[in-house]
């Protein structure tokens, strides 16, 4: 009975976070681990997508989050490019020009390339989620139709939906979930602060994509408490 009292408190302190996209801005993310005094073993973090693409330094982002026990990794658009890139060698303009090139680069320093890259880190992204539910909150990079679950979209959707965010901007009721966390669209260009939808008594919808990979900066947000963490502005 005593032993089982003593796993509860001890469950009881872990920390649950989510972290916005993260976009290969390694400071940024030693920044917010460091202020939210975040444990490694024991905390929890959801990662909400876009790893990589952005800054430069999405190889040492990802060997970074290895290091996090109990982590859930949740795909994003960005991460779709950078794994089609590592399983052909893909790398068309449109990636490229939207941070692609740094995420090559970033690898291409530690003598990496789409046809030589650590297993751990394929591994890595291979085994990423397109949603995510914990409790009674979900998790998605882009968005999806609700009340539709994310489980019946498709990738495309998952990854790059925006109209979830316009339709709780336009009085969208929640009912399905109490939290429905969301990256992709960047809260850059308002504070760079995560932007919280809702209604009394219905569900939230929580954006924390606060713009990491370019003048923004990078939250990390406990989704038990909804105190969060910001880095400094990026120059």
């Amino acid at each position: 009975m005593l032993k089982e009292i003593r796993k509860r408190k001890k469950e009881k302190k872990i920390k649950r976070y989510v972290v916005g996209d993260i976009h290969g801005n390694f400071k940024a993310l030693k920044e917010v681990l460091t202020k939210s005094k975040f444990n490694y073993d024991n905390d929890m973090l959801i990662v909400i997508g876009d790893i990589v693409d952005g800054y430069n330094d999405s190889y040492k982002v990802v060997e970074e989050l290895l290091k996090i026990k109990k982590l859930k990794y949740i795909i994003g658009n960005h991460d779709v490019w950078w794994m089609n890139h590592m399983s052909t060698g893909w790398a068309e303009d449109i990636w490229l020009l939207q941070g692609g090139q740094e995420t090559k680069d970033s690898y291409k320093r530690e003598g990496y390339y789409f046809n030589k890259l650590p297993k751990s880190h394929k591994d890595f992204f291979n085994i990423g989620l397109y949603w995510y539910q914990l409790d009674d909150m979900m998790f998605v990079h882009g968005g999806f139709n609700y009340p539709n679950h994310p489980k019946d979209e498709n990738i495309e959707t998952l990854t790059w939906d925006r109209t979830l965010i316009e339709r709780c901007k336009n009085g969208l009721k929640i009912n399905r979930w109490s939290k429905i966390f969301v990256g992709h669209t960047t809260t850059e260009n308002q504070e760079a602060k995560p932007i919280i939808y809702g209604q009394k008594d219905f569900g939230k919808l929580i954006q924390i994509d606060c713009g990491a990979g370019w003048k923004g900066r990078l939250c990390l947000y406990n989704i038990d408490t909804d105190k969060y963490f910001l880095s400094e502005f990026n120059k």
